[in-house]
């Protein structure tokens, strides 16, 4: 499955892998899963911000990061991650977090007209604060270490997966101050500087297992549909039906997010109280946005709307209009057909319009409110293979 950038938020939708004690924190095998944490890059970049602490000059500092922090499989994650949307390296991303340790100069802005802060000035925050307290985040790293969670976000990301789904992620706790979370193939990033946590400042544990969870269950999704859907000769013209259904479906099985709403926006954390804004505002228009779904569905499999153009549209923000929908589909999947029956569309998701739209026309009989996708589009879907 073509992975995309998973923004996922501290308290409800972050992406990380917290360890097991020192024995276990290794490639761990399984039947059908294979799991690993690397907790390198954390450890590197917290070293290199002491050292910058010491203010051995700029050639020092950039040395030092070049040679040490840089060639970490965590930092090399970053680089993978956002050079498929932007140019980016490793160069770059070094003057990225220069920038906000205001080690050299910018012009980017701090805050948006409204006074929220802009994506700059929410990294320079992250950034400024772990200079000032490496202590801090050493112990943050120690307590990741410490929880042993592996074992339960597996259990959790299963419950939500076909029986033959295999997991295989590789986890990588990094220093990034942008996503919280990423995903790119089987490598997942998990920022440190965006940690989960409760009120009393201990990690939220319960919230890393979520995140976790969410992630290898794209690795479970991803293994189900390259079994089950050989024959289809071009998924991109299926993109949109994927990401609705790979997104939403962690989103509404595992995070909840739906449901924690209340809990972001009364949250001290402003990453937090944006992300339930932007849900909000995707959820007063949800009706609109399924018109707009089925309509771009069409045009995707007819290859009249590219991958990118998708992106842009339904990924856009913390979390975009895909992850809104696609869980909204799957509360209606689960409120009137069950868990079974939303399984099956992580084996071949040419059926989720099909399988929504039975649920739906069930939500009509019980008086409920539920877009209809047209049958048209959702037989054509169930059908498609790419090929001419």
């Amino acid at each position: 499955m073509k992975k995309i950038t998973f923004i996922l938020i501290p308290i409800l939708i972050i992406s990380f892998f917290s360890c097991q004690p020192k024995a276990q924190d290794k490639e761990e095998v399984t039947p059908k899963a294979m799991v690993t944490v690397d907790y390198q890059m954390a450890e590197k970049a917290i070293q290199w911000l002491e050292f910058v602490k010491t203010n051995p000059g700029m050639e020092n500092i950039r040395q030092r990061f070049m040679e040490e922090v840089a060639p970490t499989k965590g930092c090399q994650s970053i680089i993978h991650h956002w050079e498929r949307f932007k140019e980016w390296d490793t160069e770059k991303f070094y003057t990225f977090i220069m920038e906000a340790l205001q080690k050299i100069p910018t012009d980017k802005p701090l805050k948006n007209e409204d006074g929220s802060l802009t994506s700059f000035g929410m990294r320079q925050k992250l950034w400024i604060s772990a200079l000032e307290n490496t202590d801090q985040l050493k112990q943050d790293l120690h307590q990741l270490k410490k929880a042993q969670v592996k074992d339960a976000a597996l259990s959790l990301a299963r419950k939500y997966l076909p029986d033959d789904a295999d997991i295989s992620n590789q986890f990588y706790v990094v220093l990034f101050g942008a996503s919280s979370a990423f995903s790119v193939g089987e490598e997942n990033g998990y920022d440190l500087l965006q940690l989960p946590e409760t009120p009393t400042g201990e990690v939220y544990v319960e919230n890393v297992i979520e995140t976790f969870a969410h992630e290898m269950h794209h690795s479970g999704f991803s293994s189900c549909t390259e079994k089950h859907m050989t024959d289809v000769e071009d998924k991109e013209k299926l993109f949109l039906v994927e990401l609705l259904a790979a997104e939403g479906m962690p989103t509404h099985f595992i995070n909840q997010v739906r449901s924690n709403l209340n809990k972001m926006k009364s949250s001290k954390n402003e990453m937090y109280q944006m992300l339930a804004s932007q849900w909000e505002k995707n959820l007063d228009r949800l009706p609109e946005l399924y018109q707009e779904a089925e309509k771009d569905v069409m045009l995707n499999m007819k290859g009249e709307i590219t991958p990118q153009e998708i992106l842009e549209k339904w990924m856009s923000g913390l979390q975009g209009p895909a992850y809104v929908v696609g869980s909204d589909m799957f509360a209606v999947i689960e409120n009137h057909l069950g868990l079974e029956e939303a399984k099956k569309v992580a084996q071949d998701y040419r059926h989720f319009l099909s399988i929504y739209n039975q649920a739906a026309e069930k939500a009509h009989t019980a008086g409920q409110k539920a877009f209809i996708f047209d049958k048209k589009v959702a037989e054509q879907l169930q059908e498609f293979t790419g090929g001419n």
